[in-house]
């Protein structure tokens, strides 16, 4: 009997984590609808994952209101930075084919902006998460941690890839795997966090 309690309570405590990645993940999905809120919004979930991972706490709801709230101003000018940034890199690319044989030089240097700002993207949310820091800071910290760590900067690019083409089979999968990549992407990168945290501990 009580074998079968512990297996049904086991059961509940699955139900519930499944149930908040949908609900974590619609949340989001509709609080990006504005598109200039993309950065705000991923910022919460990445806040509620945090929680998730840190203290077990499995709310969706308040939680991610609340951190909407307390990061938007920051996550807002980052939002604008990076589309600002998005928009000039595709022009950029786009005029890049009605310059002749000047393209092969701003080709590389286009690329290696292309790069440095996957690699800050990759850390940024979860960097805001961890840490109270400015949006300048955040993203020195970020460029650092993807640098640094290269192999987690490459596994979360692997596994962006995986969502993807999981979301081209099955477009179902929507509704949950946009909070899933966030999770072991905040998962890997808390990895490096608690890694640097040691290290300074230890000086």
């Amino acid at each position: 009997m009580r074998k079968h309690g512990e297996n049904m309570k086991q059961l509940f405590k699955v139900l519930e984590f499944v149930t908040a990645f949908f609900q974590l993940n619609i949340l989001w999905l509709l609080f990006c609808l504005p598109v200039i809120t993309i950065f705000p919004a991923s910022v919460a979930m990445f806040c509620v994952i945090r929680q998730w991972i840190l203290h077990k706490d499995y709310s969706v709801f308040r939680s991610f209101f609340q951190y909407f709230k307390e990061n938007f101003k920051q996550s807002f000018i980052l939002g604008i930075i990076w589309i600002v940034f998005a928009g000039v890199f595709y022009l950029d690319f786009m005029l890049m084919k009605n310059l002749g044989t000047f393209q092969y030089i701003l080709l590389p240097v286009l690329s290696l902006i292309g790069i440095v700002i996957l690699f800050i993207t990759i850390f940024i949310f979860s960097t805001i998460a961890n840490y109270n820091v400015n949006w300048l800071t955040a993203i020195k910290n970020s460029l650092f941690f993807s640098v640094r760590y290269f192999f987690v900067t490459l596994s979360v690019i692997v596994l962006f890839v995986l969502m993807v083409l999981i979301l081209y089979t099955w477009s179902v999968t929507f509704l949950f795997i946009f909070c899933v990549f966030a999770y072991c992407n905040y998962y890997l990168c808390h990895l490096v966090f608690n890694k640097i945290q040691l290290v300074q501990s230890s000086k």
